[in-house]
């Protein structure tokens, strides 16, 4: 029986930036005819009921599920204090990707409200820009981000700052690590990855040059954090070396073998994987019909994956996959943090 470890749930499309390499909140030229533009996903998004009954679906398929809320910005859903509330009262383990930029703090500090501060995942992008001077968008809200991260590094209990590897910011991933770490943050390292053909809708930057390859300096800064033991780095261990093999932008997932991952569009569709929509996958596939009675998944869901694994896979570099990989041990990190704030806090 395949087990799901991770659920990518694009809960919105809605996003307020329109970053020019994001392919998941704008509509984008090359964009094939068979995929539904903005409007489709602005007009059919899951309602709550629909989001609430598909984590019960995945909580009942396997207790140790992941979520990973994404969008679009997942703040600008209302309803989420009530997603995040369900899963803090079902157990469920996730974490909240935002942009964390300032028009969103209103809505985060909504959140908390509603939720009573009980807000367990949250993760924001904080590329490495550190000792760097940048005027541009991206940098602007990774300093945002960085910034409203540490003001509540005391309120969430898994914080963590995903950290996008660049080839013009390599030389500061070891620094920032380290002043994360000493703000008491996790990181999360991923590198910069380009949309192969045009049915990789996650991102809009195709050209291969931007790529992260393998080089002395890159050579230094894992040097520099393998050796540093004081780190706080999600499944260090683990996912650093596989990174460092699937460079720049190289792994086959086999996610067609084992269905280990699974990403959900704002429509309720399945996708292929994050990076892809695909095409026989949403058509055929919907959350809802994503299991069997007896809560395994389903012939048809992986019969339609591996089809378009096939036929539009040119491979990636997508860190989630591997963390769904090593999901068990992802479970027992998970597990054991969650023992030490229990016992931190007294319970």
């Amino acid at each position: 029986m395949n087990k799901i470890k991770i659920v990518n749930l694009f809960i919105t499309r809605r996003c307020n930036l329109k970053c020019s390499y994001c392919g998941i909140v704008r509509n984008y030229k090359n964009k094939p005819t068979i995929y539904p533009d903005m409007k489709h996903y602005y007009k059919n998004e899951m309602s709550t009921d629909y989001v609430i009954e598909l984590l019960g679906e995945f909580k009942a398929h396997n207790p140790d599920i992941f979520i990973i809320i994404y969008g679009g910005e997942p703040m600008l859903r209302k309803d989420l204090p009530d997603i995040i509330n369900f899963c803090n009262k079902e157990n469920i383990n996730y974490t909240i990707i935002t942009n964390n930029t300032p028009e969103i703090q209103p809505l985060i500090d909504r959140l908390f409200e509603k939720t009573g501060g009980d807000v367990r995942g949250f993760t924001s992008s904080v590329d490495p820009i550190f000792n760097q001077i940048d005027n541009s968008d991206r940098v602007k809200k990774s300093i945002s981000g960085l910034n409203n991260l540490l003001k509540r590094q005391y309120i969430v209990k898994d914080l963590v700052a995903e950290i996008t590897v660049m080839r013009e910011n390599v030389p500061y991933l070891y620094e920032l690590i380290k002043e994360l770490t000493r703000c008491g943050i996790n990181s999360d390292i991923t590198f910069i990855d380009i949309a192969k053909n045009k049915y990789y809708d996650f991102s809009n930057v195709i050209e291969p040059w931007k790529l992260v390859h393998i080089s002395p300096e890159l050579a230094n800064q894992f040097q520099m954090i393998y050796d540093d033991k004081s780190l706080n780095i999600h499944m260090k261990d683990f996912l650093l070396p596989e990174i460092w093999d699937i460079l720049p932008s190289n792994m086959d997932c086999g996610i067609e073998k084992d269905l280990h991952n699974i990403s959900i569009d704002a429509d309720g569709s399945v996708r292929l994987c994050t990076r892809i929509r695909g095409y026989n996958t949403p058509l055929n596939t919907s959350a809802h019909n994503l299991f069997t009675k007896n809560m395994e998944v389903s012939y048809l869901t992986k019969e339609c994956i591996a089809k378009d694994k096939k036929e539009f896979c040119k491979l990636c570099n997508h860190t989630c996959l591997l963390m769904s990989k090593y999901g068990d041990k992802m479970n027992e990190l998970v597990h054991t943090k969650i023992r030490q704030e229990d016992k931190t806090n007294g319970g």
